[in-house]
């Protein structure tokens, strides 16, 4: 009984190497070689993937308290002058309202570092 699960498992072991293999090595109708093209294309596909994560993940970002606000959304396009109408208290000295993704941080301006976040209900 040993013998024959000891053998069986030996070849078991033995096939899924040799698929693991064969798989890793495809053929493109080009009698099993794996030219600079395919190489090329596929790391195409894995750029584009990459780029369309990246963007995925910077649309949903969730900013946090303590968190530092990124440099891009520092400019004056994303100040927010007129707090008082979007029902926002006073900054303190050295802060400011800046709105990004919908959100409200109350940031400091010298570092960026975020003292406060509000969810826009727009």
């Amino acid at each position: 009984m040993k013998r024959l699960l000891t053998a069986s498992l030996a070849v078991l072991m033995i096939a899924g190497s040799a698929g693991a293999a064969s798989a890793q090595y495809r053929d493109h109708n080009n009698n099993g070689r794996y030219d600079q093209r395919d190489r090329a294309y596929e790391q195409g596909r894995r750029d584009q993937a990459r780029a369309e994560d990246r963007r995925d993940r910077r649309e949903y970002r969730r900013w946090a308290k303590g968190q530092r606000l990124d440099r891009q959304y520092r400019d004056n396009r994303y100040y927010v002058s007129d707090y008082r109408r979007y029902g926002l208290r006073q900054p303190p000295r050295g802060y400011r309202w800046q709105r990004v993704d919908n959100q409200y941080l109350l940031t400091a301006v010298a570092t960026g570092l975020i003292a406060s976040v509000i969810i826009a209900n727009r």
